[in-house]
């Protein structure tokens, strides 16, 4: 009787242990947090927003860079104390010359990450400084171009970006402008037709 009773007992519990194990959720092994999170690319948009960014603060950045060349600084030392004021697109470019030429990189050599990481418009700015670091060109033209340079930049995008206003202006011009018209021109006809329809 006692072992009948305990044969019953080990097979309602391997039953149970079975039904058990046959609902039991299989578990997801997750990855760790470090391959989760995977760095995405930039979009589109970001990477032409930052284009522009760049384009708006790189002239400021050579006109600084011009004024300290011309208070007396050599060009290297120049980046490196122009670097904390300029526009946050660009400061990380000028601030990885600098921290190239603190590990003993050659200026010249230094300067090519400006062109790679900000794109052409800084190639003007690299190509002449390297210039005058290799080869020992005098820095007082190669400043007047540089200024130069920034100042018909700077004007260039001020003639865009005026170009651009009536085509940025004709959406909201015409939100604002077609209702008023109804409003002042449409509805009173309108209202003084219905009122000689019910006389």
């Amino acid at each position: 009787m006692i072992t009948a009773l305990s044969a019953v007992a080990a097979q309602v519990a391997l039953l149970a242990t079975a039904l058990a194990l046959r609902h039991e959720r299989p578990r997801v092994v997750r990855p760790t947090t470090a391959h989760a999170r995977t760095p995405r690319a930039p979009s589109r948009r970001a990477v032409r927003a930052h284009r522009r960014a760049t384009d708006r603060a790189f002239p400021d950045a050579v006109e600084l860079v011009v004024l300290a060349v011309r208070a007396g600084y050599l060009p290297a030392a120049a980046i490196a104390v122009v670097t904390p004021h300029l526009a946050t697109p660009i400061r990380a470019a000028f601030d990885e010359v600098s921290a190239r030429c603190a590990n003993g990189e050659r200026f010249a050599d230094a300067l090519g990450s400006l062109p790679r990481r900000l794109g052409a418009i800084a190639a003007p700015l690299a190509d002449s400084f390297a210039a005058a670091d290799r080869y020992g060109q005098p820095l007082a033209p190669v400043l007047e171009r540089l200024a130069d340079e920034a100042r018909q930049h700077r004007r260039r995008q001020a003639d865009t970006l005026a170009r651009q206003l009536p085509v940025r202006m004709s959406l909201p011009l015409v939100l604002c402008t077609l209702p008023s018209f109804v409003l002042l021109a449409v509805v009173p006809l309108l209202l003084a037709a219905l009122s000689s329809l019910h006389r």
